[in-house]
């Protein structure tokens, strides 16, 4: 049981590295070149609603929100590891 604790708690720390640098990933995907820009905006939904501001927005903040409960779901699979060995 300790192993699994060990194993969930570095996956939702991945998962939470992950989902805080991705709102900046998202950005330069999108604005870095302004012939992508055109490409990712002509597309369907939801790439043709990419270029919104507000869209743009309630991703990074959705992604965000993400990182940071995985953050804590991190934590306790921490906690638990540690009470499974006894500290």
């Amino acid at each position: 049981m300790k192993v699994l604790y060990r194993v969930l708690s570095s996956l939702f720390l991945g998962i939470s590295f992950l989902s805080f640098i991705s709102p900046f990933l998202l950005y330069w995907f999108i604005h870095g070149d302004d012939e992508r820009y055109v490409w990712i905006i002509s597309g369907p939904y939801p790439f043709s609603h990419f270029g919104s501001g507000p869209f743009q927005l309630w991703m990074g903040i959705g992604f965000l929100l993400m990182s940071l409960l995985s953050a804590v779901i991190s934590l306790i699979f921490s906690k638990l590891h540690k009470k499974a060995e006894g500290y």
